[in-house]
């Protein structure tokens, strides 16, 4: 116990020293107490929050006060754990509002799910990892992935794949530098050097496939999505059990028509 208390304190003086000039403390501090309820999804104390940020009760109790006063966050009736409030959820709301890709994104989904008969999802690359931003699944049967506001590590989803498959190399690896290569399946990329070879097929197909990378049975098919000037700016994907083998290519070529359908919603007309 000792050692991991050493361990994060020592993270914390690394993270501290490394902090941009114009960072400002409370703020800092203020947002990464948000950070935590969006990692852990569910309600948490004072003390909790502390021991994960590694920062002093009263800090934390004072800045998760200010945000309850703000609408931030919200004590749970009956006990003294706190959970996300309604501002932030009206924030959230805010960010929809004010793109476009996430309602054009929806619409192309319904689109993919009703043709392909898979559950779909729309995602963008945030901090290394993949964000997923819209879930749209068939009306047949449900896998309840509530994948809306998640995150995934790049090195197994086709998502991740697709996201990170156009972007320099010395990018690619930087986001690879964080990644755990836990062996989730018999699948599982467990290198760095064997997923860069993976995004050489990426290129090459114009869409990425996750073979049973991160769960047994389950088979995603995922496509870049650009906007104007030819960036990758968010990726789409289907998923499903037991997707036959024959089915993969077709699927994934379907998948890549789509992505394409919706960046030229986005303003580009040049070749994915």
């Amino acid at each position: 116990m000792e050692q991991e208390e050493q361990a994060k304190k020592e993270e914390k003086d690394r993270k501290n020293k490394e902090a941009p000039y114009f960072m400002i403390q409370s703020v800092d501090r203020t947002l990464n107490i948000l950070q935590s309820f969006i990692e852990e999804r569910r309600p948490m104390g004072v003390t909790e929050v502390a021991k994960k940020l590694g920062l002093h009760k009263s800090v934390v109790h004072r800045l998760m006060l200010t945000l309850q006063a703000h609408g931030y966050l919200q004590q749970v009736a009956d006990t003294d754990k706190y959970m996300i409030g309604a501002k932030a959820f009206e924030l959230g709301a805010v960010y929809s509002s004010s793109t476009n890709l996430l309602d054009e994104g929806k619409q192309v989904l319904m689109q993919a799910v009703e043709e392909i008969g898979l559950t779909a999802h729309l995602a963008i690359l945030d901090q290394g990892s993949v964000l997923y931003l819209v879930n749209v699944e068939p009306e047949h049967y449900k896998y309840l992935f509530g994948a809306v506001g998640q995150r995934a590590q790049v090195y197994h989803t086709s998502l991740g794949k697709s996201l990170t498959a156009w972007l320099p190399d010395d990018d690619v690896r930087e986001i690879l530098a964080g990644c755990s290569f836990k062996k989730l399946t018999d699948y599982t990329i467990t290198s760095a050097d064997a997923f860069m070879l993976e995004l050489e097929e990426v290129r090459q197909r114009g869409f990425a496939i996750d073979n049973e990378e991160a769960g047994f049975g389950m088979r995603c098919l995922s496509a870049p999505v650009r906007d104007k000037s030819g960036s990758v700016i968010a990726a789409i994907s289907v998923s499903g059990y037991n997707v036959p083998d024959d089915q993969l290519t077709p699927i994934g070529l379907k998948m890549k028509g789509f992505a394409a359908q919706l960046s030229r919603r986005m303003g580009y007309f040049g070749n994915q």
